[in-house]
Order: structure tokens, then sequence, then C-alpha cells
């Protein structure tokens, strides 16, 4: 019987180790490559063309039609793409700018104000792994409502506003389709490995870890890691139970968020059942910026609320009893002033 336990045991704790080592060393080398046209204009003018995109949440380059040049926010990337480059890409978005002019009147001739302006989008992003593509998306917004979407991998359109089904025959064409896959992979995903390839974008940044300790009101144990400010984005936070890994309760995650500073936030956290005390557990932490994987113990208590919300709370009610009391002195005065204008 033992034996029979062992190995239902063996091949699920060996998928286990090697899904999360092969977690670990894609995670490492993840990139995403996010850009946005924006196309503003009425039924007969391109009154603007603008576009932006960001390489992990970092502004790389933008483009508007005023100077028709191409600005790049980081000094080395330049460098990185080359010159011959950078002038192709700016003279395929000068040369588009009639594509541009003419669905903004296809899409606007019905509307019976023709001064009236639309705004027309276009969102592509894509990912690699490892220096290889997984993934990649592009999506066409008309003011304001998404109207069609892509999943390069599977290849087919997605239509999400009935009224435009119409046009699906010219996205489906093989001059834009061929279009389309040729930029996806030249200005996303090429773009992209040039870049990375040549420097970090910023300098490595360890996260600031905090693990807390909490209870439910079905006094289930709620146990949360938290990753602050780390760069790049890349990161693996696990749950052990006595230096093991395991299975251990219902897992969620927040999932990597950016921050205004182009670090990043993660938060896992781990629901426990009734009857699991909550000891000996840990978070593992690994990034690139770390030398080895850092393993923080989780509280054997439940986690008091931080000092600083508690300060902030009597901060707040100072104010609002310091305001209150201006007020009253305020009304005091007026009323006393009003008084003396009476007895006069």
């Amino acid at each position: 019987m033992e034996c029979q336990r062992r190995r239902r045991w063996f091949p699920s704790a060996w998928l286990l180790i090697l899904g999360v080592f092969a977690f670990r060393m894609t995670q490492a080398v993840h990139h995403k490559h996010v850009g946005q046209f924006t196309a503003v204009g009425t039924t007969y003018s391109l009154l603007e063309l603008s576009g932006i995109s960001f390489i992990d949440d970092i502004e790389i380059v933008s483009y508007n039609t005023i100077q028709q040049q191409t600005f790049f926010k980081i000094p080395w990337t330049p460098k990185a793409v080359g010159v011959n480059y950078i002038t192709e890409m700016r003279d395929l978005l000068v040369y588009h700018e009639q594509h541009v002019r003419w669905v903004m009147h296809y899409l606007a001739k019905n509307d019976t104000n023709h001064n009236r302006n639309h705004t027309g989008q276009l969102l592509a992003d894509c990912e690699i792994d490892n220096d290889i593509k997984i993934k990649s998306h592009v999506h066409l917004i008309w003011d304001g409502e998404e109207y069609y979407r892509i999943e390069e991998e599977d290849g087919q359109w997605e239509n999400l506003k009935p009224e435009f089904k119409k046009y699906q025959y010219v996205l489906d064409s093989p001059f834009w389709t061929d279009i389309r896959k040729r930029y996806m992979n030249k200005y996303c995903v090429d773009m992209m490995k040039k870049i990375i390839g040549y420097k970090s974008l910023k300098d490595n940044a360890p996260p600031e870890v905090t693990v807390s300790r909490h209870v439910n009101q079905g006094g289930s144990i709620i146990l949360s890691c938290t990753a602050r400010d780390f760069y790049p984005q890349s990161i693996l936070l696990r749950w052990e139970k006595d230096g093991k890994l395991g299975i251990w309760g219902k897992e969620t995650s927040s999932g990597i968020l950016p921050n205004m500073d182009n670090t990043f936030y993660l938060q896992v956290t781990l629901e426990l059942s009734p009857d699991d005390s909550g000891r000996g557990y840990t978070c593992v932490v690994e990034h690139i910026a770390l030398k080895t994987p850092a393993v923080y113990p989780v509280p054997e208590k439940p986690t008091m609320e931080k000092p600083w919300d508690l300060a902030l709370g009597i901060v707040l009610a100072v104010i609002l009893l310091l305001s209150c009391a201006g007020a009253f002195i305020a009304w005091r005065k007026r009323k006393a002033g009003m008084h003396v204008i009476r007895e006069r």
C-alpha cells in the first residue's frame, strides 16, 4: 500500500518540480512590446496621426504627423536599431498616412456632420520568451469602441460590433494580411529583440518583499507575499512548506502590475484549509537582481495593521477636526460682525 502511494506521488512531484523549473527559466527572459497608433480626423481630412510604443511598460519611441519624425525617449536606442531602420520606419508612417485618410473617410462617410471629429486607434502587442515569440494581438478601435481584434497565432479576426462586420473582407484580404504579419514581426518582435539585446532599458532593481498572515471571517488562514518596486518585470514568487514544493491551498495572484516609475508590483496569496495551522510556510522569490533566491518566512501570528495606516487615519481625523474648528470660528466672527452692524 505504501509502495503504491509512493508511485502515485513520484510522477506528480516530478511534474510539479519540472513545471516550476520551466516557469523559472521562461520568466527570466520575458518581454512585451506594445504599440499604439491614433488618428484623429473628419470625413474629409486627417488632423493628426500619432504613435507611441512601450517595451516592458517603458516608453521607447513616439511619432506624430506635425514633425513627421520619430522621437526616441532613451538616448541609446537609435544605435540599437540602426539609422536605416529608423529612416525606413519613418518613411512607412508617412506613406501610410494616405491609407489612414482613406479609412477615416470610409468609416465616417455616413456621418451627417462632416466636420465632426472621429478617432481611430490601432493597438498592437507582442511578447517573447527566451527570444521566441509566444503571442501577439492587434485591436482596432473606432471612437472609443473596439470593433475588431485578432490573435496572430489564431489568424482569425473577431468582430465585436455587428455594424462593422461588412468591413471584414478588407482585413482578410491578402494585401492587408501580408502587411499585418510583416509589420508585427519586424516592427514589434524584431525591434524589441534589437533593443533588449543591446542594453538593459533600466537598471535592475531588486524587489522589496513583505509577507503577511491574516485570518478571514470563515477562520481560514490567508498568506500574502508582496513584491514591490522591482525591475525588470520577470519574477517568480512561490510558496514552500518546510522547504518543500507542493500545492498547499488556493493560490491567487494580482498579476504583474506596472508602477508610475517603470518598476513593477506583484502579490500572491495562499488560502489554506481550516485544518492547516499555517506553520512552516515561506515565500521564495527569484529575480535577476537577486544573486540567489530569497526566502521570506511567514509570521507565526496574524500580521498587525501597518503603523502608517493608523498614522494616516489619525492625520485625516486631525485635519477634519481642524477644518470643522476653522469653519466654526469663521461662523462666530461673521455672526459677531453682523451683531455689531445691527447695534450701529
